[in-house]
């Protein structure tokens, strides 16, 4: 038994024109074109659910999207979801838990389809102050409920509206009428929808009828012996009537079929993906408005021998890719500062650059009084960064001729990773430059010095 009312629209087409000879004239190029094909859905619950659950069990899904709006309930308690994903082949999910009046073994889930009705034909004979009639193929009860029907369309609770054309040489067209089967002057079995002219029209005329604006007939659900993926069909008639002194007797007539059919639901995995590399870059380059002294590996950051008050620079290139919707973020931290011999009593201590510099705080770094190492970011591609060598914030003047920084946190120290760069959804090869910078005292110790640092690049699927 019908319980309640839904309605919802999709576009697509499917039509099948199949005329059939009868004993008056037909009308030639007849067609009943659908602004969607599809079968409404038309299922129950297949057992008692939790208050609140969002995964839902029916019979089958087939015909079944994300995105529909379904009703679960029975007549008096009805509610509206959203479908949010097609679990499997006999359950659903919704974006919302159902409620404590929707959980009952045997609610029915429906999902309906409604589609305007593109009615086209050419006129066969002269008719003087006549009218068209198209007669739909209704359900057999409970037909104009906005519940949908297995054996016809169903009228809904609201009029359907048919639009007639304003040519086919008459003089003029009155009001169309919809009515729905078996109701005053339409006979059961279909919903009538008759347009009556003034004038004789023309023969040959080429016409068009909508039929549904707003308020639009229901498409079925799937008859009692559908086969998924085979159409189920219906005959439409469309009737050139006589004039109102011949009440209106048939003239000419042909019938048309119109089919309507599952969509196909049409399912890929996409596997989540990031790359992310580290690159050289050359010595002679301007990166971080200075240039770069050195050349760099993807692997090495060699910054040579260091002359005494007197920076040098290098620096990587650092690209991510990925189709994580909620983006990546590239972190990173290094072990220690920069130890003679690989140890860790003597260093070239992390800058705190023209002042204030810290993990967290950058600032200008332009003179060489001011010893250390540390590093900036140029910003190619990168949704957005930290700070920029540039940036006119934090402790930073920025500027044309800034070169802003700030240092790395350190394991040794207990310290956690700082972000560089990041983005809040999928991204495609964006980059920055990282920038090194060291310079030393004339009372730094002699030796070799080192330190690694990790960077990593981490994505939100």
């Amino acid at each position: 038994m019908k319980r309640f009312i839904a309605g919802l629209t999709i576009t697509s087409i499917l039509a099948l024109t199949f005329p059939v000879p009868l004993n008056s004239a037909n009308l030639t190029a007849a067609a009943d074109t659908l602004s969607t094909s599809r079968l409404s859905y038309y299922d129950a619950l297949t057992s008692l659910h939790l208050a609140g659950t969002t995964l839902v069990g029916v019979t089958s899904t087939a015909n079944l999207f994300t995105g529909d709006t379904v009703m679960i309930g029975d007549t008096s308690t009805a509610t509206s979801y959203t479908v949010d994903d097609i679990y499997s082949a006999t359950q659903f999910t919704t974006t919302a838990g159902l409620d404590a009046t929707d959980i009952q073994s045997g609610d029915l889930v429906i999902a309906t389809r409604s589609a305007t009705h593109t009615v086209t034909f050419t006129t066969a004979t002269a008719v003087s102050n006549g009218a068209i009639r198209i007669l739909i193929p209704s359900g057999t009860n409970a037909n104009n409920d906005g519940i949908p029907n297995h054996d016809g369309f169903d009228y809904g609770v609201t009029t359907p509206s048919l639009t007639a054309p304003t040519s086919g040489g008459v003089t003029s067209w009155e009001t169309a009428t919809a009515t729905v089967s078996a109701g005053t002057g339409c006979a059961s079995g279909n919903h009538c929808f008759e347009a009556r002219y003034n004038g004789t029209n023309s023969v040959n005329a080429a016409l068009t009828f909508t039929i549904g604006g707003a308020n639009k007939l229901i498409n079925p659900k799937p008859n009692a012996s559908h086969a998924a993926g085979t159409a189920d069909t219906y005959t439409v008639t469309i009737q050139h009537l006589g004039d109102r002194t011949q009440n209106y007797a048939v003239i000419d007539s042909t019938t048309v079929k119109i089919a309507v059919v599952e969509s196909v639901r049409v399912t890929a995995t996409v596997d989540p993906t990031i790359s992310f590399t580290l690159a050289a870059v050359a010595s002679g380059q301007t990166k971080c408005n200075v240039t770069t002294d050195v050349t760099t590996t993807a692997t090495a950051v060699p910054l040579g021998t260091l002359a005494i008050d007197s920076f040098s620079d290098g620096a990587q290139n650092l690209k991510v890719s990925t189709n994580g919707v909620g983006g990546y973020a590239v972190t990173a931290i290094e072990n220690d500062q920069m130890g003679k011999d690989g140890g860790t009593a003597t260093f070239i201590p992390d800058t705190s650059a023209d002042a204030s510099a810290t993990e967290d705080v950058w600032d200008d770094w332009t003179s060489t009084n001011n010893k250390g190492f540390g590093y900036s970011i140029q910003n190619n591609d990168a949704f957005d960064v930290t700070f920029t060598y540039a940036s006119a914030s934090s402790s930073c003047a920025g500027g044309a001729s800034a070169f802003c920084s700030r240092r790395y946190p350190a394991t040794a120290d207990s310290e956690t990773v700082r972000q560089l760069f990041y983005s809040t959804t999928v991204a495609d090869s964006e980059d920055i430059d990282l920038c090194y910078r060291a310079v030393i005292s004339n009372t730094q110790a002699a030796g070799d010095y080192e330190n690694n640092i990790t960077y990593t690049a981490t994505a939100t699927f």
